[in-house]
């Protein structure tokens, strides 16, 4: 008889034991399911602000400056036309003509100290800026070069209203290229420019680098980070191209150095720039470098060049 009872017993368990399981299954799923949902969105927010917020190195040394400059420098503010305040170092020159020198992303004046020192040379006014969001300057977003652009007018505008100095050239490496390449497309007291480094248009910049630079793959994950990324600065991928810019700029002078083992941008972009751009222009393929300074690892033919450049080209403009 308790057999016959214990055996009843367990069949009348087991179909109440089988929805237990069942909903404990379907409770777990919907956990992990959300819980897959929650991590990836936060990742996707991480994401999203590694790719629109600078990361701020304030580490300045302005005597360290000096001494590669071999001049005094002077810390300036700079007021853009957005209204956001900027923070450089301007270093006189006994030339008539200035050249205003770029860094690159998360980065600031201190960078560009090498390329400096080569202009010091040759006695050109110069200012080191640092762009919004870098450095010691004001701001909190990346727009790789659409609004950065406003920042080399700011340092334009100071250095125009000098009597000293007649012309004023740009120097500007990686994403600081992209923001002297629109600055010169919007504002002609740009005589001269020289890039570095950089990209030929943002599309193109996200099609070669994205995948070094993300912990997502690029697709389908990029047009979503995209899209993010657009409504949050308001300013449209499309509106980020240097090529566009620098097509525009003719009779004045363009320079384009770049290096063939590039493996951020590759030498692509720089050939599409130097396709776009009309004369008088130069490119400088650099066989071997990377994403690095030009002026660091091939210093004497940086002198020659680049100098040769800003000679050439202030020359000319001054005679037109």
């Amino acid at each position: 008889m308790n057999l016959l009872k214990n055996t009843a017993t367990e069949g009348r368990r087991q179909p109440a034991d089988n929805k237990y399981w069942l909903r404990l299954g379907i409770f777990t799923a919907v956990v992990v399911g959300l819980a897959t949902v929650l991590t990836l969105v936060i990742l996707i927010r991480l994401q999203l602000r590694v790719f629109v917020t600078p990361v701020r190195n304030a580490n300045l040394d302005a005597d360290a400056a000096e001494a590669m400059l071999r001049r005094p420098v002077r810390e300036i503010s700079l007021t853009t036309a957005d209204g956001l305040r900027l923070a450089g170092w301007y270093s006189p020159g006994p030339a008539r003509q200035a050249v205003i020198v770029v860094h690159g992303i998360n980065a600031n004046r201190m960078a560009v100290l090498p390329e400096a020192a080569r202009l010091a040379e040759a006695g050109y006014h110069l200012l080191l800026l640092d762009l919004r969001g870098h450095g010691r300057s004001e701001g909190d977003q990346l727009t790789y070069g659409y609004r950065e652009a406003l920042d080399v007018l700011a340092a334009v505008d100071f250095l125009a209203a000098r009597p000293e100095i007649e012309q004023v050239g740009a120097l500007g490496t990686s994403y600081g290229g992209a923001a002297v390449a629109r600055a010169a497309a919007l504002d002609p007291r740009l005589r001269a420019v020289v890039i570095e480094s950089s990209y030929s248009s943002l599309p193109d910049a996200v099609d070669d680098a994205f995948d070094g630079l993300s912990i997502f793959p690029r697709r389908p994950f990029a047009p979503l980070l995209i899209r993010l990324a657009e409504r949050r600065v308001g300013v449209s991928i499309q509106e980020v191209d240097s090529a566009r810019d620098l097509a525009t700029l003719s009779p004045r002078a363009v320079m384009i150095i770049h290096g063939t083992a590039d493996g951020m941008f590759p030498p692509s972009h720089a050939l599409k720039m130097y396709g776009a751009a009309a004369e008088p222009k130069e490119l400088w393929l650099i066989e071997g470098l990377g994403h690095a300074n030009p002026a660091l690892e091939h210093e004497a033919e940086f002198r020659a060049r680049v100098l040769s450049f800003f000679e050439r080209a202030f020359e000319e403009q001054g005679n037109k």
